[in-house]
Parts: C-alpha cells; structure tokens; sequence
C-alpha cells in the first residue's frame, strides 16, 4: 500500500475567531468538490482516483483530506509553483478555476487561506483579500455540436430559431429564412440541428449558435438495429485502449 499524508486548507477570518462550527455544510461540499476537481481534474482521473478520507478540525478552520502521497506531492507542487510565478497560467482552466473561486471567497469574507500538507510543514500557498491572481485560461472554445429537441418557435424578424434540449433547456439558434422555409414546418416537433457556436468551459453553456442543419429525428427503439450498429463497431472500438478519452477529443459533440 502506498504511503499516506495529508493536503489541509486551513481557513480564517480576521478576528481568528473561526471555527468548524461556523462553517456551513455548502462551504464545505463546496471545497470538498474543488479539491477532488484540483487533484483529478477529468472525468477518467476521478475514476481511477484513490480513495480520500475527509475531516474538519479546529485550530481555525482546517479541512483535511487524508490520501496517497503522491497527490500531497502533486498538490504541493502545484500550489507551490503558483506561490512562485505568482500566476496561474500555467494550470489547466478547471485548476485556474479553482484557485479563482478561493481567491473571490477570500476578498468578500476576509479569509486568510493556507494550503498546507504533511510533507513541508508550512504553507505553500496563501490566499488572502489582497491576492489578485487573474484567469488566462480561454473561457470558450468554438466547435460543431449536435442538439436534440423540440423545436417551440422558429421565424422572426432575425431569422432563428428556439429549441427545447432536456439537459441544456431552451436555446436559441441563429438561422436562415431559406433553412427555416425548406421541407415542413418544425414547430412542436422532435428534431435534431446540427450547429456551430462556442460552448463554455466551466459551466457548459452555449452561445453564439448558428444553425448548419436540420436532422430528422424519430425517437424509435429497433433493437435489431442496434445490435448491427454495436457489432458493426465493436470491431474498431476494441482496438482503442481508452474509449473514454478517446470520445472526449472527438471534434463534435451530441447534447
């Protein structure tokens, strides 16, 4: 079993008067989901994540997450460096991310917030309401997707159209008269639109979407079908080593 140690965010005010009873239960799901995020950032690293202990102790308030020594050996370098460079353009947006949410937490209440581990035996990071780190990470990026829906209105003096999607709710799309004139009428009907437009990386929301296409869309089960399609592609699939990763760097996207 690999050797364990321990990351702690230790958390004060200005009149060191805080205490874990001070700490509502949002806070604390909150800094327990940033750590994890911070420490495994996608989706394949929290699955093949060890396993973290929790606790919250007193002495201010000190979160701990008890767990190998090898991520107390990343998460020490990590805030390290950014104590150094005195930057965060070296992380990943979700790490940048991250550290932005404990800076803003720390200027509107007046924490102090150490980053401290079992390995250096004093703080590699401390955030406070005169830290002013900025983001540089993109906050977008541009790519083709695929919707589904029900279309609810489509025309209008600037052409486009609206689109009920059951994970993203009502979106707009950018058209053309002539796309929105060809073959029937969409209004209360299922379809599915091919689009361009950006999506936002830290809460996943679209903008900028401007229609390439129409795609008919009849929610039919024919499991006939579907077995020829897995059969079809497992003869390929199963020559990728990590289907995960490979579905993730795909240009386009279906929602």
């Amino acid at each position: 079993m690999e050797e364990q140690g321990y990351i702690e965010i230790k958390i004060d005010n200005l009149s060191r008067t805080l205490s874990p009873k001070d700490i509502d239960i949002n806070d604390v799901r909150k800094i327990i989901s940033d750590i994890e995020t911070f420490l495994y950032p996608t989706r394949e690293e929290k699955k093949l994540r060890p396993e973290i202990a929790y606790n919250i102790e007193a002495g201010s308030a000190r979160h701990k997450f008890y767990l190998p020594v090898s991520a107390v050996i990343l998460f020490s370098g990590l805030t390290s460096e950014i104590r150094k460079r005195n930057t965060l353009d070296f992380l990943d947006h979700k790490r940048q991310e991250i550290i932005d949410n404990f800076q803003k937490k720390a200027i509107k209440e007046g924490f102090t917030i150490e980053f401290n581990n079992s390995l250096t035996g004093q703080p590699t990071l401390v955030i406070n309401n005169e830290t002013n780190y900025s983001m540089v990470a993109p906050q977008f990026y541009e790519s083709e997707f695929y919707l589904y829906g029900e279309i609810y209105q489509e025309g209008g003096k600037n052409p486009n159209i609206h689109i009920t999607t059951p994970k993203f709710g009502n979106l707009t799309v950018a058209a053309t008269k002539e796309q929105i004139l060809e073959g029937e009428k969409k209004t209360y009907k299922p379809y599915g639109i091919k689009v361009r437009g950006k999506k936002s990386l830290s809460d996943g929301q679209f903008t900028d979407l401007k229609l390439i296409a129409f795609i008919a869309y009849r929610p039919v089960f024919d499991r006939n079908l579907l077995d020829k399609v897995i059969e079809k592609a497992s003869v390929n699939l199963s020559k990728i080593k990590n289907v995960d990763a490979w579905i993730d760097e795909l240009k386009t996207e279906g929602v």
